[in-house]
């Protein structure tokens, strides 16, 4: 009789470590918009209205990164943020927004797929948890218009992810804190919220 086959849980299988980027400023492109659906929303101690939350897809032009034995465009996302039904200066919505539209303004509907393929400038830091070492986005930056056209093309097919679908592109492309908390949401219908 076989035993029960564990999946990627032993201690003992090493995973193929992902070479890092050095630190240091980077030309991207925003790719994915990705739908991480309704998060508990708690501020100190309080549990608010649940709330939704997208994490910026961005690719790293020019940079690549071996997953598999096959080679793939760089991609990072940003750390997971609150959206509303419209944009505020008390989010972070609105905040990043303007890295790729400096024309948005407050009380309106963010407009996230007018501003997919947008060039943008990476700050990449590292990021050491225990014995692991991983790339993350320390700032995003406007490129000015007049220089955007000299930032080279994205290989990947900018798309907004959809929490609801699982096949949708960008949810499956989803890794690391973005993937967390996509995996936690809460149910996507309000009367199905346990509180």
């Amino acid at each position: 009789m076989a035993g029960l086959k564990r999946r990627g849980t032993s201690n003992d299988e090493e995973r193929k470590p992902i070479a890092l980027l050095d630190e240091g400023d980077y030309e991207g492109r925003l790719v994915y918009v990705a739908d991480l659906g309704l998060q508990v929303n708690e501020y100190k101690g309080e549990v608010k209205q649940p709330t939704q939350q997208i994490a910026l897809g961005i690719e790293i032009i020019g940079e690549s990164v071996m997953i598999d034995d096959v080679e793939r465009p760089r991609l990072m996302f940003t750390k997971p943020f609150n959206i509303f039904n419209k944009l505020t200066e008390k989010g972070n919505e609105l905040k990043y927004l303007r890295i790729f539209n400096p024309k948005a303004v407050e009380g309106v509907v963010g407009d996230w797929e007018a501003v997919l393929d947008t060039p943008v400038n990476v700050t990449v830091v590292n990021t050491t948890n225990g014995d692991n070492t991983y790339n993350n986005i320390g700032l995003l930056a406007p490129i000015p218009a007049k220089y955007q056209g000299s930032v080279g093309k994205s290989t990947i097919t900018p798309a907004i992810g959809d929490a609801d679908d699982e096949e949708n592109v960008v949810t499956q492309s989803l890794f690391g804190l973005s993937k967390f908390v996509f995996d936690k949401r809460l149910p996507s219908n309000p009367d199905d919220v346990p509180f």
